[in-house]
């Protein structure tokens, strides 16, 4: 079922395409770039409908310079090295989006984007189970080995579901609480009310 859903949305896709360009070429430059921003809607709303569950890691531009450039070419060198097996089976993808055009405007409010940035998106059920805007690349852009690291740990650990690091303390806090013992939590061990006959160290 999962097959035939996804063979009928390339199939929508494609014949969604193939009539873009009909029109485009149908219109001057002028009725185009009016048509543009509702072409753009459309199509972002026919990958929404086709997302797999897995990872977008996405890039925000705005105008490029050449230190954004940089950022992105690191990026994207990272998710094509290190993820080269998820990007093969669709597990993680690459997408390059300008904040500036109609079509990434709802992006940039959801993940909060105001500078060129990288933001890695878990997909589950087809709808944005997580995100993570990784805003340190601009203090790593000049350290390649250092923005490498950083960019793959966070993709594998957006990958491995690891919980944010709120979720981290929270979880180390109800560690904290419970004493474990061979037997098992201490509030589980029966306290003797009558302590005068066990032996204290002298």
């Amino acid at each position: 079922m999962e097959m035939k859903n996804a063979v009928a949305a390339c199939l929508i896709a494609l014949c969604s395409a193939t009539l873009v360009v009909l029109i485009a070429r149908a219109l001057d430059r002028h009725a185009a770039s009016q048509l543009q921003p509702e072409l753009d809607r459309i199509a972002t709303a026919l990958e929404s409908m086709t997302a797999r569950d897995g990872l977008i890691v996405y890039y925000f531009h705005g105008k490029r310079c050449a230190t954004c450039r940089s950022i992105e070419s690191q990026a994207h060198q990272v998710v094509e090295t290190d993820f080269a097996d998820e990007l093969a089976n669709g597990r993680v993808k690459w997408k390059v989006v300008d904040y500036r055009k109609p079509s990434g405007e709802k992006l940039r409010k959801q993940f909060k984007v105001a500078d060129p940035v990288v933001v890695v998106v878990r997909i589950k059920g087809g709808e944005i189970d997580d995100w993570n805007r990784l805003d340190r690349v601009w203090a790593l852009k000049d350290d390649p080995t250092g923005f490498a690291d950083y960019v793959r740990t966070e993709i594998r650990d957006m990958l491995d579901e690891k919980p944010k690091p709120e979720d981290q303390s929270t979880e180390k806090a109800n560690e904290s609480s419970k004493t474990e013992s061979p037997e098992g939590p201490t509030s589980d061990i029966p306290i003797p009310e009558d302590t005068s006959d066990i032996p204290v160290p002298q």
